[in-house]
């Protein structure tokens, strides 16, 4: 047909050789993404579950916040604000640490047996499921998280956040309750923990999550593991790695309850923190264990009398804290009244030993108002060792493995900050892959 042209016969065969060029390099191509993803480490996902006070907490406050002079940040009335952590506003704003204690508050009502907000204060835990939440919780110190190190380790190891490492922060200030009590809060993280785990292992082949654990987040997330089925437990847990879990409480959880707790910021005076501490449903989880500290053993005195660990209720009525008695036998005591269960999953506990640790405080007077004396003992400068290794034996008895690892002179935040501490959380890691 005139104006058509048809390509000669050496024109064909360039075109056809084009043609297998690309298919060769398309098979060579997919080939060697075969081999990459097959060569790649099968990692396990890794669900971090940070420590007290350790993630992001923000607030926003609502008509019915009467507080007089304690607006949200910056006098603004409406909108989310950081609450915790926002180390400027404590330490410029003369009325910041009185504001900061009256929104962290809570209440608890016995009318319907949990705990609450105080009056026009919304609180919320952003990030949930990544890292981000607990990486800075306050953005004026950035050197503040002590959890950021092993984040780096991981993402060296080639772990990613949101992909194979995920982090699940939570609202601090609650807990979770007995069977036939209600927690709400506390309720709704654990349903988020367990999809969260479920996802990880979803994104990543099927294959079961790391749970790596902090402190409180040990005791929390060893409370979620027993209240899922066994059969849920095998098929999402590849492993769990509580680092220095208080397994039996502490003694320092009773001077907390005395004097307040500060939140480890030097230009605050715990006792201005003191009445928010005791209002909290998490304060009366420190409080000391008799199974684990003995029924007589002394661990606060006073010139009239010793209080052991199986006299918590006469210690909080004598410290003016009557109020805390009914959740505390009521909410606290029947979980830990006896050693924790074992959770019929791979465990390593990681723990620092060899740090001076309060096991008695020494009033001089017949109250507390004066400075205690305090005798020191063995653990990780604030859990006593015998916390510690409280599930040891019977954990490594009915556990599927069970292995406990101590790591000399480290204390309880340095054990996710030093070098050699870091480097024996990162191979049990290892391991658990």
């Amino acid at each position: 047909m005139a104006g058509l042209r048809f390509p000669s016969t050496h024109q064909f065969m360039a075109i056809r050789l084009v043609r297998w060029r690309m298919i060769l390099l398309t098979l060579v191509v997919a080939a060697a993404a075969l081999w990459w993803s097959s060569s790649r480490p099968r990692m396990h996902p890794v669900v971090l579950v940070p420590g007290y006070a350790s993630n992001e907490l923000d607030a926003r406050l609502t008509e019915l916040y009467r507080r007089p002079g304690c607006g949200a940040h910056k006098g603004k009335k409406s909108g989310w604000f950081r609450l915790f952590l926002n180390y400027t506003a404590l330490h410029d704003d003369p009325d910041g640490v009185r504001c900061f204690a009256d929104q962290m508050s809570t209440a608890y009502d016995a009318a319907s047996d949990d705990y609450h907000n105080v009056p026009g204060v919304e609180t919320r835990v952003p990030f949930f499921g990544s890292t981000r939440g607990f990486r800075h919780p306050d953005p004026d110190r950035r050197n503040f998280s002590y959890m950021d190190k092993l984040l780096e380790r991981l993402e060296a190891a080639g772990y990613r956040d949101g992909e194979t490492m995920f982090g699940a922060p939570y609202d601090f200030r609650y807990a979770v309750a007995p069977a036939g009590h209600p927690s709400r809060t506390g309720t709704a993280f654990f349903t988020s923990l367990n999809s969260l785990v479920e996802r990880a292992s979803q994104l990543n082949g099927d294959r079961p999550a790391i749970i790596v654990t902090h402190s409180y987040g040990g005791t929390l997330a060893h409370q979620f593991l027993i209240r899922q089925p066994l059969a849920w437990r095998r098929r999402f847990v590849r492993h769990f790695i509580p680092v220095a879990a208080p397994w039996g409480g502490l003694v320092l959880g009773m001077q907390a309850l005395i004097s307040g707790n500060n939140l480890a910021l030097p230009f605050v005076d715990p006792g201005a923190l003191r009445k928010e501490y005791r209002s909290l449903q998490s304060s009366l989880w420190p409080l000391p264990s008799a199974k684990v500290f003995g029924a007589g053993q002394p661990l606060v005195s006073t010139r009239r009398r010793n209080y052991s660990a199986s006299d918590v209720v006469d210690l909080l009525v004598d410290i003016g804290f009557g109020e805390g008695v009914e959740p505390y036998e009521s909410r606290v005591l029947p979980l830990f009244k006896e050693l924790p269960d074992c959770p019929r999953v791979p465990v390593t506990c990681i723990v620092g030993v060899g740090v001076a640790t309060p096991e008695r405080m020494v009033y001089p007077g017949d109250d507390f108002e004066a400075t205690p004396d305090v005798v020191v003992g063995d653990g990780d400068g604030l859990v006593n060792l015998a916390s510690l290794v409280a599930v040891e034996p019977e954990w490594r008895r009915r556990g599927p493995y069970f292995r406990m690892v101590k790591v000399a002179n480290v204390n309880h935040t340095d054990i996710l900050v030093n070098d050699r501490a870091l480097g024996i959380v990162m191979r049990e890691i290892r391991r658990a892959n």
